[in-house]
């Protein structure tokens, strides 16, 4: 039978493993739903594919609020409930405001479109060196 104190032992435990395996697969499912909506992908697709993300979001909150239970206040613990909420809120913005995010998405792609020009020019002022 699980108990809540057999879910938090579980979690103590386990944390490496759990935290191993969740935070690449929020990180990969979370920006497979912003390249979705980046490429204009139905919204069926960005709709599923941001449960599977908000999904493993929730797991690593869990898994930190457990942490929190048992009164262990660590930076990894604050790193890890911030990973797991920006993952959640974008997976959000994803679903209720994907035109928005679209637009920063190509705002950001338009500027890092222009730092191979930055450097370039840079480059072209500087006098080659004689030997």
């Amino acid at each position: 039978m699980l108990t809540l104190n057999s879910i938090i032992e579980f979690s103590q435990i386990n944390c490496l493993a759990i935290c191993s395996v969740l935070v690449p697969i929020n990180l990969l499912a979370s920006l497979q739903s912003i390249i979705f909506t980046a490429l204009r992908r139905p919204q069926k697709d960005i709709n599923v594919m941001a449960l599977f993300a908000s999904f493993y979001a929730l797991m690593i909150i869990l898994h930190v609020g457990t942490w929190f239970i048992v009164g262990v206040v660590r930076i990894e613990t604050f790193v890890l409930l911030s990973f797991a909420s920006c993952c959640l809120i974008v997976n959000i913005w994803s679903v209720s405001h994907g035109s928005s995010l679209r637009a920063i998405i190509q705002f950001l792609q338009q500027q890092f479109a222009k730092i191979p020009e930055f450097f370039t020019a840079q480059n072209q002022g500087i006098s080659p060196e004689t030997k």
